[in-house]
């Protein structure tokens, strides 16, 4: 999951732009020691936020600065953490992983105690520098090379593209489409789905007619649909970047290609988005995109008050909830260890998040357990949060379409237990 493109001049990205470059203003430098002393003796701790706002996958910093903000509300209105509060400081990796690294040391001049990024995209350029750094990061996105991951200060609260891919070929199955053909760019992100969709959709009876690796930004892809199509595949698995999507769509358009079903990842869900647009006037009918599902209960609801009372709306975006409940475990886990040093309170992120323990589902809530020196089993918003030994969690994902003004509308719903029938059965 988490693999957008748009092009640079989105204006809403050129906005965002503006306030993470005030945002990440240099600061003083100083050793990580150092950093850690000054969180000590502050009453802000800062949360980083390391996103894309420029290049093709700008989309992403609007996701990371809605959520964001919201965890921080949850906890700076119920008393901070240990007497502090939470301020955020965001620099922009541009999606790139070359502007990863510097964007990371960018950051540290800020002395987070916490990160809460970056997307799949760039996490692997980073993701070494957290521990040495003292740092705990919580990253958000599906990238499948992080499913056995081992980085004691590394979590993601987002479930593996492992589990998107099977969704997607259980989805297309049980609605009898059983021959299908693969278009996937050549990212890491977007070719870390298919080992796992050609796996699942094999084992649930399904037959791959091709397999077609695209190259992002060519002029045109009329041969790569050409082979797609050759053997009249009854539905189509696609990941790719959004300006690359623009061009394969409308080759597809102008060769009649699009009338017949489109199965995408979670970025092609975004409601009235470039992705829905560019595909053309069947859209409604014909794109569905698997998208983690959204929670309910009473977890959920608590944070749609909260992003209400920040946004002034419940239309709440794309893994809002992920950034929101890394704010809330952190939180939880500094409370726990009663200190705000990572290296002390990363420890404790299990230890507030996975059973046994008493359920709680607001940050509130929990503190007062934690007072009381009882054991919790935090409920998040984007699910229960219980933590693997890998740092992984897992969810179920919802089947979204499109409707003729391209809202989305849920056409199906695929849960955590079909999704572990399909491995069972070899998928």
């Amino acid at each position: 999951m988490i693999k957008v493109r748009l092009r640079r001049s989105a204006t809403i990205a050129l906005a965002l732009a503006v306030v993470a470059a005030a945002t990440v203003a240099a600061g003083a430098v100083g050793s990580v020691k150092s950093a850690a002393k000054q969180q000590a003796n502050s009453s802000t701790l800062v949360v980083g936020g390391i996103f894309p706002f420029t290049g093709t996958k700008a989309l992403l910093s609007q996701w990371g600065t809605h959520g964001v903000p919201v965890g921080i509300y949850e906890v700076n209105h119920n008393g901070g953490v240990l007497g502090h509060k939470w301020a955020p400081a965001y620099v922009d990796d541009a999606a790139d992983s070359v502007d990863a690294l510097p964007a990371f040391r960018k950051l540290l001049l800020k002395h987070p105690t916490m990160v809460v990024g970056p997307f799949s995209p760039t996490i692997e350029a980073v993701i070494n520098q957290f521990k040495p750094n003292n740092v705990a990061d919580f990253m958000v996105g599906g990238l499948t090379q992080l499913d056995h991951m081992n980085y004691p200060y590394v979590f993601r609260t987002s479930s593996s593209d492992s589990n998107e891919a099977i969704a997607m070929a259980y989805y297309a199955i049980h609605h009898g489409w059983k021959t299908a053909s693969l278009i996937f760019d050549n990212s890491a992100n977007s070719q870390g789905f298919v080992p796992p969709l050609e796996k699942a959709f094999k084992a649930l009876g399904g037959t791959i007619d091709s397999n077609i690796t695209i190259t992002p930004g060519q002029s045109s892809y009329n041969a790569e649909l050409a082979q797609a199509f050759a053997n009249h595949p009854q539905v189509i698995f696609d990941s790719m970047d959004s300006q690359s999507a623009a061009t394969l769509f409308s080759d597809g358009q102008q060769l009649g290609y699009m009338n017949v079903p489109w199965i995408g990842d979670d970025l092609q869900s975004a409601p009235n988005g470039d992705y829905a647009k560019a595909f053309g006037p069947t859209a409604s009918t014909e794109l569905t995109a698997a998208l983690p599902a959204s929670p309910s209960g009473g977890a959920f609801n608590h944070f749609l008050s909260d992003y209400q009372q920040v946004w002034h709306t419940k239309t709440i975006l794309p893994t809002t909830f992920n950034e929101y409940d890394s704010i809330v475990i952190a939180s939880l886990a500094m409370t726990a260890a009663n200190s705000t040093n990572p290296a002390v309170w990363v420890k404790d992120v299990v230890k507030v998040t996975n059973p046994p323990g008493i359920q709680c589902s607001t940050y509130a809530a929990c503190v007062r357990l934690l007072g009381k020196h009882k054991k919790i089993n935090y409920q998040g918003a984007s699910g229960n949060d219980d933590f693997n030994q890998y740092h992984n969690v897992f969810s179920g994902f919802q089947m979204v379409g499109f409707d003729s003004s391209l809202n989305n509308v849920t056409r199906g719903f695929v849960t955590p237990q079909q999704l572990e029938a399909v491995v069972a059965q070899g998928g």
